[in-house]
């Protein structure tokens, strides 16, 4: 069955994604890859950086590209390769199992079908393919600290194969995959597109709680990563980070919901039974 992603771009946006003190790649141009999630009927739209309790959906995102991004653009009519990883496995304190594959998707197309939920626009893709890595929802372990989750858009070159060193990753073998590494073997160039989320699995944050970026969850942000790095201290397996160092932890300042804001569509969207979080 033909499966739709919608990643609709934020307009004018100009913050790097993600961030550029991650170390790790930046979309081109800061094109910021909106990932929309559906519950109760209602568009979830990720804004980047955004704070989410442990109830993410079950079901994949829809994602879509907006055009007018000089990074995307109404010439390329080619495919995209897609992923959706987690840097911070198994705690964001000592990553040993980075990166975890929670969606790898290849032969993605731009479709004739347009997203306008929530006032983001954007053209759907879709593929016809199974997905190397079918999407898995976010799921820290207990007590973990928030994890990132990082979603890239990159564009397929022709002829793209997997190289056979990394054949062995798929649906029962995702987590320590050398992405950086893999980027570089397969030929893809910088992503077009990003966007990223945190999710906690704290007993003091509530599954449904949801903050603003910046924000901060009950009970102070722990060991999450909201700038700097933090490297592994023992070698992954296929070329992952040697080098052992303290991660650098800093905490977002609290945030408030505003009119219009997503946080707020979110609100209003769900009242007060909403139980959707990233």
């Amino acid at each position: 069955m033909k499966t739709l992603i919608a990643v609709a771009l934020f307009a004018a946006y100009t913050i790097a994604v993600p961030p550029a003190s991650f170390g790790f790649p930046q979309s081109e141009g800061n094109t910021p890859l909106s990932v929309v999630y559906r519950a109760n009927g209602s568009a979830l739209p990720v804004q980047p950086g955004n704070l989410f309790g442990i109830n993410v959906p079950a079901e994949a995102p829809s994602i879509a590209v907006n055009e007018s991004y000089q990074s995307i653009g109404s010439a390329y009519t080619g495919q995209y390769v897609f992923f959706m990883l987690d840097p911070d496995a198994s705690y964001p304190e000592n990553p040993q199992n980075r990166w975890i594959i929670h969606w790898w998707q290849q032969g993605l197309t731009k479709s004739t079908s347009q997203v306008n939920d929530s006032g983001i626009g954007g053209t759907l893709l879709q593929n016809n393919t199974q997905p190397r890595v079918a999407y898995r929802r976010p799921r820290p372990p207990t007590n973990s600290s928030a994890h990132r989750y990082i979603q890239y858009l990159f564009e397929q070159p022709p002829n793209f194969s997997i190289p056979a060193i990394y054949s062995g990753y798929n649906n029962t073998n995702a987590s320590r995959f050398p992405f950086e590494q893999f980027v570089a073997d397969a030929g893809l160039n910088q992503p077009v597109a990003a966007n990223y989320f945190y999710c906690s699995n704290q007993t003091a944050v509530p599954a449904t709680f949801v903050a603003a970026p910046g924000g901060q969850y009950p009970g102070g942000n722990g060991a999450m990563i909201t700038q700097g790095t933090n490297l592994p201290s023992a070698t992954s397996t296929m070329a992952g980070p040697t080098s052992a160092t303290s991660p650098a932890v800093y905490t977002g300042s609290a945030a408030s919901v505003e009119p219009g804001s997503y946080v707020a569509h979110f609100l209003l969207a769900f009242g007060a039974s909403w139980a959707f979080i990233m």
